[in-house]
């Protein structure tokens, strides 16, 4: 009966937030806490869920989780921790680059709501999410080196590129017909996607009324707003390989092994004017394809768009849309049997 009554305490224990600890850091970097206090942030610097960090021009920081992953922030990124809970574990050590693999169930998302990450998940454990949102889409990630960025040009269009380096990723673009896209190692997904200012502008001046004094939308914009959002996916180009392999040997704390094997890979990948010739729009066929249209399998349930532009908001608490709370229940509900099964047979014999 005393093991029972415990049962409760245990499973409101279960999931709690994990912690991020600062590598690297150079330039100015800033942590934004979720008063929207501002300060700069140092290495060493331990923070958690609900902060943002951005980085400088010329500036990077590198972000080490406590289940041992990490991602290193690029000059002009802005990166949200919008949820990272974990099981208690005695695998969770300090410092955390020395974690090998994740040491119990948790449950990740940050957000990029402008510049690019570059990260390596170690091995995740079986009921582990790590997920990357964009204004644009998401990327579910399992144990990998990636890098995902989204910026938005002059011209109001926002460009998302994902890329697999190792292991393996799954990319969702919002505005597209697409299903879930996985991108094997080695590959790059890009898309174009109006950004939501964009759509905002667009829909403002076709409500105006007659010699109003919104201005007319551009042609191109307009064009580029009502096409089809298509999904490229070809190589990663051997620039994009010696960037991501230069970023990591200068600004982050892995093994040196990892950025020397990338830089390997950029010399036999092919170049960005092999894959798109003469400045194509679209990849040569004998490199790529375009994605614009596929079915969603029965095994792929559509993905919430809550927080694309034009879509619902999220009525989560927790930041991380319903798909996050789905997440978090499951690993609360495992835990909790594994818990109820360990105070009623405590011997662990199972008879």
């Amino acid at each position: 009966m005393v093991a029972l009554a415990l049962l409760p305490v245990l499973s409101s224990a279960a999931l709690q937030s994990g912690k991020v600890q600062v590598g690297k850091i150079t330039g100015n970097v800033t942590i934004i806490d979720a008063k929207a206090q501002r300060k700069p942030l140092a290495t060493g610097a331990v923070f958690q869920e609900g902060s943002r960090v951005e980085t400088g021009v010329d500036s990077t920081a590198e972000l080490v989780f406590s289940n041992g992953a990490s991602l290193v922030l690029t000059p002009s990124t802005l990166l949200e921790l919008r949820t990272f809970r974990q099981v208690p574990s005695a695998g969770i050590t300090d410092p955390y680059r020395q974690i090998e693999k994740d040491p119990s169930p948790s449950v990740t998302e940050v957000e990029v709501p402008r510049g690019k990450i570059i990260g390596e998940v170690r091995k995740l454990n079986a009921l582990s999410t790590f997920t990357v949102k964009t204004p644009a889409g998401l990327v579910r990630i399992r144990g990998t080196v990636f890098a995902v960025e989204y910026r938005v040009g002059p011209d109001g269009i926002g460009k998302v590129v994902v890329s697999c380096v190792r292991g393996s990723v799954e990319t969702i673009v919002y505005s597209s017909n697409v299903g879930p896209v996985t991108v094997d190692p080695g590959m790059q997904t890009s898309s174009s996607v109006p950004s939501a200012a964009l759509i905002s502008n667009l829909a403002r001046a076709a409500g105006a009324p007659a010699g109003g004094n919104a201005p007319a939308p551009a042609p191109a914009a307009l064009a580029a707003a009502l096409a089809t959002v298509k999904v490229l996916l070809y190589p990663i180009p051997a620039e994009e390989l010696a960037e991501i392999s230069a970023t990591l040997a200068a600004s982050s704390t892995l093994p040196a092994e990892v950025s020397t094997t990338i830089n390997a890979m950029a010399a036999t990948a092919p170049t960005l004017a092999a894959i798109f010739p003469n400045g194509a729009a679209e990849p040569a066929k004998t490199f790529g394809q375009v994605v614009s249209e596929s079915p969603v399998t029965d095994d792929k349930a559509p993905e919430s768009k809550v927080g694309a532009p034009g879509a619902p908001l999220s009525s989560s608490n927790g930041g991380g849309g319903t798909q996050m709370d789905d997440n978090l229940k499951k690993i609360t509900d495992n835990v909790n049997r594994s818990v109820e099964q360990k105070q009623l047979d405590p011997s662990g014999t199972g008879i």
